[in-house]
């Protein structure tokens, strides 16, 4: 009889480390390359943003978070705001694990709920399209998932995460609402939307800091905000430029001193021999390259959500433009110098 009775109690503590505690959530694992270093988790859970650290020893880590509807779930290293190194679905009684890999996320498993495992899956087996591809790659690539899962959040979790939608609002509300109310619950998506306004929040407050990196002719080029008046950043896959571009950086660069005003092309090629290969046309602005694309250090609290992607800084490093449209930083650049030359 005592023999039944520690068997039973055996198996009810199994059942209940299986389920989980249904007051938290947790997030475990380990990341592949990152030592002892803190790692931050950021949610949205009662109409506010939650933010949770730990010390990972060794990589491994654990972490608890309190949300009783799924909230998505992002992971960072280093500053808050910078680019996550995953991103899941949760809510109490769960229980994700995750494997990840802070020199290619493109190779993090997550598992623990159905959502999550599909999600991950998909950044997974389409890396090269979501963290190379243009613009339109990537809306094509989101697109074509949504159209054929109508009823899965998993297509919500792609639009609010993954497409594009900067001058293409119509197109992205449509889509939107191709996706069945069950799999697009207004909860979350308010409650993502709160999370990436906190993001973009702290990525606008950043300032561009000084940094150290390879320019061509194998040289090394040390940047400082405080060398210009102003500083154009343009951030670009680094595998192609348009003219369009190139035409309108050139009349500002060509018309103010370097005292003035200063481009600096960051390139985010997959490898110098890439960078170096599509960089072969004389130019006068500096080119440089960034190994770890968005994630390196120099960049991540700046949080670069696509490319190609614009900053115009002053010269204490303070972000006065950041987007997408080359236009209205060049605008925003004129009317301040024209203010300094006055």
């Amino acid at each position: 009889m005592k023999i039944l009775k520690t068997l039973y109690i055996l198996v009810l503590a199994v059942l209940v480390a299986a389920c989980g505690d249904d007051t938290e959530f947790r997030v475990a694992g380990e990341v592949q390359g990152l030592g002892t270093r803190t790692i931050n988790m950021l949610y949205v859970a009662d109409g506010s943003v939650r933010s949770v650290s730990t010390a990972a020893i060794d990589g491994k880590f654990d972490l608890r978070g309190n949300s009783e509807g799924y909230t998505v779930v992002e992971l960072f290293v280093g500053a808050k705001g910078n680019v996550p190194l995953a991103r899941m679905l949760a809510k109490n009684g769960e229980t994700l694990h995750c494997k990840l890999d802070i020199e290619d996320p493109s190779k993090n498993e997550i598992k623990g709920n159905k959502p999550s495992e599909q999600w991950s899956t998909f950044v997974r087996e389409n890396a090269a399209v979501l963290n190379d591809g243009t613009p339109g790659m990537v809306n094509s690539l989101v697109t074509k998932y949504v159209e054929s899962h109508t009823d899965n959040i998993v297509s919500s979790l792609l639009m609010l995460t993954s497409y594009n939608s900067v001058n293409n609002e119509s197109r992205a509300d449509s889509l939107f609402a191709v996706i069945a109310p069950a799999a697009r619950p207004a909860k979350l998506v308010d409650d993502y939307r709160l999370l990436l306004s906190y993001n973009n929040s702290a990525a606008l407050n950043a300032k561009v800091r000084s940094f150290t990196l390879y320019s061509l002719g194998d040289s090394v080029e040390r940047y400082s905000p405080y060398k210009s008046s102003y500083s154009m950043l343009y951030f670009t896959d680094g595998t192609q430029r348009t003219d369009t571009i190139v035409r309108q950086i050139q009349r500002p660069y060509d018309n103010y001193s370097r005292k003035r005003f200063r481009v600096v092309e960051v390139s985010f090629a997959p490898d110098s021999a890439a960078w170096k290969r599509a960089s072969t046309d004389s130019l006068g602005w500096t080119r440089v390259w960034a190994p770890g694309g968005v994630a390196h250090s120099s960049f991540d609290a700046l949080n670069i959500p696509r490319i190609p992607f614009y900053i115009l800084t002053d010269s204490t490093g303070a972000q006065v433009y950041r987007g997408s449209a080359l236009r209205q930083a060049i605008d925003s650049l004129d009317s301040r110098i024209k203010k300094l030359t006055k």
